[in-house]
């Protein structure tokens, strides 16, 4: 594979982590309703939910380290990580690879604050505590 098409597949596997991270922000939004709403079957969906987009994350980036490390390889040099990448790329090739890597970035913020918040729902009994302490 030549490093223009390794360096598309690496913009492709970026923009598919970033579709990924907004799935799990959706199902994040969603769990917080159903424990609002005290939907259990809700929650247990996006449980399974949060899981398999979790386990397609993982993989994604795997793929993606294992692509930086050959991109790098072939220039004789050594990377893990994209950023350490970046250097080792032409201006152009270098900027569209720096701007899908923003994009996922933001996708990665908006999930974890998501998370952070269905965890501190979860920390302080959230609204089915209140319903187990009435019954």
């Amino acid at each position: 594979m030549s490093q223009g098409d390794q360096l598309e597949t690496l913009c492709a596997l970026l923009g598919e982590e970033t579709r990924t991270c907004g799935a799990l922000s959706g199902v994040l939004r969603d769990e917080q309703a159903a424990a609002i709403g005290l939907d259990p079957d809700g929650i247990i969906g996006c449980l399974a939910e949060r899981r398999l987009l979790h386990e397609q994350l993982a993989q994604l980036a795997g793929a993606r380290r294992d692509l930086v490390r050959s991109i790098a390889r072939a220039q004789g040099e050594t990377a893990e990580r994209v950023t350490e990448l970046l250097p080792l790329l032409a201006p152009k090739a270098g900027e569209r690879v720096r701007d899908g890597l923003r994009t996922l970035r933001r996708a990665l913020l908006e999930a974890r604050g998501l998370g952070r918040q269905d965890a501190r729902v979860a920390a302080c009994g959230g609204p089915t505590n209140r319903v187990d302490r009435r019954v």
